[in-house]
């Protein structure tokens, strides 16, 4: 029986006019070289988080009166904003903080301004000494991308002065959006009177502040006319220097005038410090450098490298400059971890097909990486999408891929080559024959990704630019498979000087590998059901065994835990403790981590400051303080950061006085803490005492550390209560004397020196030995309208009391929230461990226990990722019965999806692997969409075999070895291309040692390189033999069963008859690929007559075909009925 061969339109186009298709390579050579170049390099996914953070400070404000006088006006302003998820804020003393979370989509500019006039409706019910609100966000893509560091034998004023020269230089850098200053000294003008004296002339401390506001001052008065000309009018008010203010008068009783240098020193100072930071116990100041959101951040760190360089050399070996918190290392690794693959996955396909099919088909085949990433470059660089680790590593995991259709391509037109065909006519039948399987097994595998671009919360955002990439990379390397790669076989592969074998059966039959699996396929069709039954006893039998001894220790983790590449150690000291004392504390712990130094590339102390407040804007957390341990890169540590995380924890215990704990930063994107419970009630006391219990009942469960909760401990406050008819008989009023004791101890900023671009705060108080301990206020003396002066102790009773400390609400509410970290055990088996310890836990009536945090994201994850896997199982489905018109065929097919599952399973044991939620379920939905590749290859040449009237059993076998090569190093490509990650393996041709073990780049990654390396390389080895024999076994279902599934799949599949009896319909993939050439209804038709007479093959403008040609009989037929081949051992002659 003759059969015509298959032709793809598009691809005899590019064969046809191969000058036009080099040209067209060229040029997406260079412009992706270019796209390449220009992307810009980013340390995390440019992702909005939909957080507003509104700071409003009260400086002197205790918590109390910040939750009274500005959270509790504001509140109910803000809770009716549209799209707001969570509201939550903290009063704190100085300031009170709002934290505003709006459901993901939402229009960030517009919530702030909607945030913005809510707050001015507030505004009047603020005190009048509140600051204007702060309102920031959480934008990844403006976090610091590095910390420099400057400490050495300078002053922190000196210190403070170089910083700043430094900051302009790097604020000059094209790309950098901000640079922050922590540290130094800040001057100011200081005032500080002299109580004695402010008596003796019967004067007080608002007296002293108006006359400096007033004095310092420049007025406009309008202009004059003279003459012919118009001259301005000032009143030039304002002070050239801090001895001015010294001069100016206060008061002149009886005329006689008091000047402020007779109350009080005048002198050009420091603001008081609140903070201190220092590097290896040096004192030093940091800048933090922001860049903007879509800047080169390895251009931007290369030139900030460059001037810090400079500032070093500049103060002669006196000063040190270093880079902390260096954000470009890790994309540079990434970016040369990329390039590397790229290298070691051209190397490894080469070398691997040059062994099968020669150098010049290798090469034709691995030039497909780069070409397909060079194209994806330019489509990525279209979509803005830049360079940061996500996209890196989908680049990675996706240039195993990337070889795929190439290979298949590339093998058939290697095989129809040694049949004896011209390289042009090999090109052309080769790639017709499989253009349709390659389209769709691209198609399936973009289906199974389809659904993670809808992955939900601030992690589905984090994680989307995954199915971004790979879909991008995917298409690209379909347009390289099916356009360049027959171009370049067709015009640089040299024809077979003598052909091998014209007979395709005996090509095959010369292997002796394929002669074993021809006798292996056979054994198992002879034994389907004992076959069937082994697999399912291993797929079952590994799944006991993982659920009964690894699950049991190992659990489920939602983001893998990965090494640190920095630790905090936090500590926080009583509520209330001061500046010095906590100073003390921290000491002590800086001189136990000095054994540290050489393992470390920075200790910084910062104290005064909790992780991440940056000092706050207002707040006075004078009890925080934390100690940052930056670690070098893994191939240059010498301790493990784990080992110095086990030893901090336990050296801990020799320290008192204050909470310490020990955090790492979180391997994935923001998602809270592994434990984190929310206790929520109306009484902040009893609310206090059943997070008292609730922590003694849980605290020694294994893996659970650094437990605590948000409510600050009581601390001490000096009480000032009014008597409120006595100081109304005086004519004075509670905010008149509040605003003077503010003004005697904590300062009050009156007026404002400038000096050039310099402004400094002119500040009046008491001279600090008049506000040293409680008798100071008690005898602070208040002036009357009438001008009498009374002592405060007439007017109140001042007393020390206890007083809350920081007060914080959710969504209005009072809440309190425990939160721990695990360590050794994953986190959502520690969350199990204090679910079951406190399920039977009494609450009182009224209050409420919440799981939320990392639990929250976990659970909302956890059931899209089981919805996109049945998705992507029914995408792929889809896919399946529109290419081959059947229902049956498609469940074949997936029956590899199945069969991969014996091998995650497996590659799970062997490596002791947790059920990763994220890494390993997008992996096994990648998986999915991945193994049903082969199988598409497998079945639809089976199909063609059929067609040709081979039987079915015959078809199975032939098909199984003539497709054996293209599956096999289509499944070892992509293996080889994630064994270095799953392996922890360094492959980088720019050292000497190429080779390195115990790299950690991809920790994060290994997971869903498991379940891909495992899963693909069973399914693999399993698809070979077990997709046949289900395949047999639905066949034989559908000719000898009168069941209804075998009618309704015989019904379904039409003319197909017994699976693919006839020739198909034209289906949807073949139909949208010939509708691209203007010669697909040709084709249509003569595939339509076909079914009713079998008619010539059509005449096309070129040498007649040769009728010994194989292309005119299918595979085992000779030239004639003398010259019939013999079929291999096993198979039936139909």
């Amino acid at each position: 029986m003759s059969h015509t061969p298959l032709r793809f339109k598009l691809s005899d186009l590019a064969i046809a006019n191969p000058a036009a298709t080099y040209i067209l390579a060229l040029i997406l050579v260079f412009a992706g070289f270019f796209a390449y170049r220009a992307m810009p390099r980013e340390s995390a996914p440019d992702i909005q988080i939909p957080i507003l953070i509104v700071t409003i400070p009260y400086p002197g404000s205790s918590p109390e009166d910040v939750e009274a006088l500005i959270i509790h006006k504001v509140e109910p302003e803000l809770q009716g904003i549209q799209n707001l998820k969570t509201m939550s804020s903290t009063s704190t003393e100085g300031a009170g903080i709002i934290t505003l979370e709006f459901f993901l989509g939402t229009n960030i500019t517009e919530a702030r301004n909607k945030v913005r006039e809510a707050l001015d409706l507030a505004k009047p019910e603020l005190p009048e000494d509140a600051k204007d609100p702060i309102i920031g966000e959480i934008n990844l893509s403006e976090t610091p991308i590095m910390i420099v560091n400057l400490s050495g034998h300078y002053d922190l004023f000196q210190l403070k002065n170089i910083a700043e020269d430094l900051k302009e230089e790097i604020e000059a850098i094209p790309g950098v959006l901000e640079v922050k200053r922590a540290g130094g000294l800040e001057r100011e003008v200081k005032v500080e009177v002299d109580e004695d004296k402010l008596n003796y002339y019967n004067l007080d401390l608002n007296q002293v502040s108006n006359a400096i506001s007033q004095e310092n001052a420049t007025i406009p008065a309008g202009d004059v006319v003279l003459g012919s000309m118009k001259y301005m009018i000032r009143v030039p008010g304002e002070i050239s220097g801090p001895a001015e203010i010294r001069d100016m008068v206060v008061a002149a009783p009886n005329q006689v005038p008091i000047f402020v240098k007779d109350l009080a020193q005048v002198n050009f100072g420091f603001e008081e410090v609140n903070t201190r930071s220092r590097l290896y116990g040096l004192d030093s100041v940091s800048l933090s450098v922001s860049k903007r959101s879509g800047e080169n951040l390895i251009a931007i760190a290369d030139k900030v490298y460059k001037l810090a360089q400079a500032t070093e050399n500049k103060y002669d070996g006196n000063l040190k400059v270093s880079i902390l918190n260096d954000q470009s290392k890790r994309i540079k690794s990434m970016v040369s971890d990329l390039e590397n693959n790229i290298y070691t996955g051209m190397i490894f396909v080469v070398g691997i097909l040059m062994l099968v099919m020669g150098l010049s088909s290798a090469l034709f085949i691995g030039s497909a990486i780069p070409l397909s990433m060079l194209i994806s470059f330019i489509i990525m660089d279209q979509f803005h999408i830049t360079l940061n680790f996500v996209v890196l590593f989908s680049l990675i995991l996706a240039l195993g891929m990337l070889v795929d259709n190439g290979i298949v391509v590339v093998e058939n037109i290697y095989r129809h080559l040694e049949t004896g065909l011209s390289p042009r006519e090999a090109s052309s039948v080769g790639v017709g024959e499989v253009a349709i399987p390659v389209i769709s097994s691209t198609v399936t595998t973009v289906a199974a990704f389809l659904p993670l671009l809808f992955m939900p919360g601030i992690a589905g955002e984090f994680m989307g630019y995954l199915p971004k990439t790979l879909i991008i990379t995917l298409g690209a390397s379909l347009f390289v498979g099916l356009f360049l790669s027959p171009v370049l076989c067709s015009t640089l592969l040299k024809p077979h000087k003598v052909p091998m074998v014209k007979d395709e059966i005996a090509l095959a039959e010369k292997s002796r590998f394929l002669r074993f699996y021809r006798q292996s396929l056979v054994w198992a069709l002879e034994r389907r059901w004992k076959v069937m039954a082994i697999v399912m006893a291993a797929w079952f039998g590994l799944m006991i065994l993982y659920f009964a001894w690894v699950f049991p220790k190992k659990g489920v983790e939602f983001f893998p835990d990965t090494e640190p590449t920095s630790i905090t150690l936090e500590i926080e000291a009583p509520f209330g403790t001061t500046l010095d004392t906590s100073d003390q504390i921290v000491q002590k712990v800086e001189q136990s981590l000095e054994k540290y130094h050489d393992h470390t590339d920075a200790i910084v102390a910062n104290v005064g400051q909790r992780q991440g407040s940056g000092g706050g804007a207002g707040a006075k957390e004078t009890h925080n303080s934390h100690i940052t341990l930056s670690f070098p890169g893994w191939e240059e540590r010498t301790l493990a950061p784990h080992v110095i995380i086990e030893e901090l924890r336990k050296s801990l215990d020799q320290f008192s006085g204050a909470f310490f704990r020990v955090t790492k930063p979180s391997s994935g994107p923001p998602t809270g803490k592994p434990v984190n419970l929310e206790l929520s009630g109306s009484d902040p006391l009893t609310l206090k005492e059943l997070s008292v219990q609730i922590q003694g009942a849980i605290k020694d469960l294994p893996g659970l550390v650094n437990l605590q909760d948000n409510m600050s401990a009581t601390r001490s406050e000096v009480q000032v209560r009014l008597d409120r008819e006595k100081i109304a008989l005086l004519g004075l009023s509670t905010r008149a004397v509040a605003n003077l004791l503010r003004t005697a101890f904590n300062g009050r900023e009156v007026s404002t020196w400038r000096v050039g671009k310099d402004e400094y705060n002119i500040v009046v108080r008491l001279d600090p030995r008049f506000r040293a301990n409680i008798g100071d206020v008690s005898g602070l003396y208040i002036k009357t309208p009438d001008g009498r002066s009374v002592a405060l102790s007439e007017l109140a009773e001042i007393k020390t009391t206890a007083a809350k400390g920081s007060i914080r609400h959710i969504n209005s509410k009072t809440v309190i929230t425990i939160s721990g970290d695990a360590e050794g055990f994953p986190g959502p088996v520690v969350l199990k461990k204090v679910q079951d310890q406190l399920k039977d836990f009494p609450l009182p009536s009224g209050y409420k226990m919440e799981y939320t945090g990392e639990n929250e994201s976990r659970n909302e994850m956890q059931a899209y990722l089981g919805k996109s896997f049945f998705i992507a199982i029914f995408l792929i489905f889809l896919v399946l019965v529109t290419q081959f018109n059947s229902l049956l065929l498609p469940f074949i097919i997936l029956s590899s999806v199945f069969l991969s599952l014996i091998g995650v399973f497996l590659g799970w044991i062997i490596h002791q692997s947790p059920i990763s939620i994220m890494m390993g379920g997008i992996g096994i939905i990648s998986l999915a969409g991945v193994v049903v590749n082969n199988a598409i290859v497998l079945i639809d040449y089976i199909n063609q075999l059929k067609l040709q009237g081979k039987s079915t059993r015959d078809a199975l076998v032939l098909a199984g070895m003539l497709r054996m090569r293209p599956v096999m190093m289509t499944a070892i490509t992509t293996i080889l291309g994630l064994v270095p990650i799953v392996m922890g393996m360094d492959i980088n041709f720019y050292r000497s040692n190429i080779i390195a073990f115990g790299s950690e780049s991809s920790e994060m990654w290994r997971p869903m390189a498991l379940s891909v390396v495992y899963g693909l390389g069973m399914a693999t080895l399993l698809t070979l033999i077990v997709v046949p024999v289900i395949y047999s076994l639905m066949d034989t279902l559908t000719q000898k069963t009168g069941t209804v599934v075998g009618r309704m799949g015989q019904r379904m599949q039409g003319p197909l008859g017994r699976l693919t009896a006839k020739a198909p319909k034209l289906d949807v993939l073949e139909w949208l690929g010939l509708q691209m050439d203007k010669l697909a209804a040709l084709w249509q038709k003569r595939q339509s007559t076909k079914k009713v007479k079998a008619p010539k093959p059509p005449q096309a403008p070129r040498k007649p075909e040769d009728p010994k040609s194989p292309e005119s009989k299918p595979p085992g037929a000779g030239t004639g009925p003398a010259k019939k081949a013999k079929l291999p051992e096993g198979l039936k002659e139909k």
